[in-house]
């Protein structure tokens, strides 16, 4: 598996769906939550953060546990404290409506866009366990809007673009639309109003034709609020995952009795998207790495340069410490590697899937020139030691 080979993670138990995330995996998660942070600055979401945990009462709430208790892991109680009962939360979205519901509302804040980056606990079926695609904890790149009626189709289309250029920067397109609608004859599975159903369908799959997409329906697979879009791409199997999601909930303003004031000074009820552009990281990434097959583009790799001195004199040890330590200065992820020899080490780049290799030498030194050498090309730049950097900086802006 590529995510192993690449010193991404470990797991203590194959069959536990608990991965340890290591520092290659971190750094490719950080690049991407910072990609992530800055367009959502630019829509205007806010960024929050509530604990892992819940209360039951929270869960009975929401709906979670009368409807997604088989994926909660069991209760977490104190016996001196009885009455205190908690869950692992499997979602955000009774977090963020715990936030709505701190303070009275007016129209004018509306829509507010809140998101977290959340670590979520699931407990998936042991035999479903997938490496990084599926695991019982997740982090989600989370979103949820509250808006009025009004507003609400226009919210909708401008989150279907944002999370399309999202993709289409970290080279996924939507291939796939999935308008995912609730199974009536399911009590079990989904809330009772079947009014509310009609008109929250009805909305999803008008704004869908006067959007002129593609799409599929599939009965029975909506969330246990509200039916839901889901974007998937095609993995190498031929199969199709979903990839993220908008999911419309006009059932849990009324659980929790969320409000606002409109111009009128009278109290209304807003709607709530649930959005993800990425679905959780860990999948994210999975897939992404199964795209490139490991090579990923400059921004994102974990180690973007090796440095490799031809010899260990004190001169070539010198002056392949100083660049290492001029690209960390700016922000370049670069290592030294001295120990084997350099048609070894050069092999190695290839397997760990590190785009760019330079050797030092007393020839580079003496003519300060020296050859940059892509992996995946095979081709070779020739530079200053002080050019590097900005060669490096001109491909941030290509990749």
């Amino acid at each position: 598996m590529i995510a192993k080979e690449l010193d991404l993670y470990f797991s203590e138990d194959d069959g536990q769906g608990l991965p340890f995330l290591l520092p290659n995996y971190t750094i490719i998660r950080n690049q991407i939550q910072a990609f992530l942070r800055q367009k959502q600055k630019e829509f205007g979401f806010q960024e929050v953060i509530t604990p892992v945990l819940g209360s039951e009462e929270l869960y009975q709430t929401s709906g979670h546990l009368p409807y997604y208790q088989d994926y909660m892991f069991p209760t977490i109680s104190n016996i001196s404290k009885k009455k205190e009962r908690f869950r692992l939360r499997p979602m955000t979205c009774p977090h963020h409506f715990l936030i709505y519901q701190q303070k009275p509302r007016s129209y004018r804040e509306l829509p507010l866009r809140l998101c977290e980056d959340a670590l979520l606990h699931r407990y998936e079926a042991s035999g479903g366990l997938k490496g990084l695609e599926r695991s019982r904890w997740m982090e989600l790149s989370d979103h949820h809007i509250f808006v009025n009626s009004e507003n609400l189709k226009e919210e909708i289309k401008k989150i279907y673009y944002y999370a399309k250029d999202i993709l289409a920067n970290l080279n996924f397109s939507i291939e796939r639309l999935i308008c995912s609608l609730h199974d009536s004859t399911n009590k079990e599975k989904y809330h009772a109003d079947e009014q509310i159903w009609q008109k929250s369908e009805s909305l999803l799959i008008e704004l869908l034709e006067e959007m002129n997409l593609t799409y599929l329906k599939e009965k029975g697979e909506a969330a246990f609020y509200g039916p839901k879009l889901d974007f998937e791409v095609k993995a190498q199997d031929g199969k199709y995952i979903t990839i993220g999601t908008i999911q419309l909930d006009f059932i849990s303003p009324q659980r929790f009795n969320l409000k606002y004031i409109d111009k009128e000074q009278n109290f209304q009820i807003p709607m709530i998207i649930h959005h993800s552009p990425i679905g959780t990281y860990q999948r994210f990434i999975a897939l992404l790495l199964e795209k490139t097959g490991g090579r990923l583009p400059f921004w994102l790799a974990p180690t973007q340069l090796v440095i490799l001195p031809l010899n260990n004199q004190e001169e070539v040890k010198n002056c392949s410490e100083d660049l290492q330590k001029r690209l960390s200065i700016a922000q370049f992820r670069s290592e030294i590697w001295s120990d084997e020899t350099l048609g070894y080490s050069i092999k190695k780049t290839h397997q760990k899937k590190i785009p760019y290799y330079l050797v030092i030498g007393k020839e580079e030194i003496k003519t300060k020139k020296m050859k940059l050498h892509h992996v995946y090309s095979q081709k070779e730049v020739e530079l200053a030691p002080e050019d590097l950097i900005k060669y490096f900086e001109s491909l941030l802006t290509r990749d």
